[in-house]
């Protein structure tokens, strides 16, 4: 597991995030502003970071909890 900065692009604060997988394709939210991206992530390298609606970042972060449930079968 290891911690990676996130540069806020509306804010510019920096937020960690822990991740177990080396590829991260999922919601995040700035802790400061409140902001909601779609983030892709690779090797701890931010590639992408994409500003969502509302009701997009629900519907990401359903799907990437029904990812999370299908990995443990």
């Amino acid at each position: 597991m290891s911690m990676v900065k996130i540069p806020c692009p509306n804010c510019n604060v920096d937020g960690m995030m822990s991740l177990l997988d080396l590829r991260y394709e999922g919601p995040y939210r700035c802790w400061k502003c409140h902001e909601n991206f779609l983030l892709i992530m690779e090797d701890n390298e931010l590639i992408s970071c994409t500003p969502m609606t509302q009701e997009e970042f629900d519907r990401q972060r359903d799907l990437k909890k029904q990812r999370d449930r299908m990995k443990d079968f």
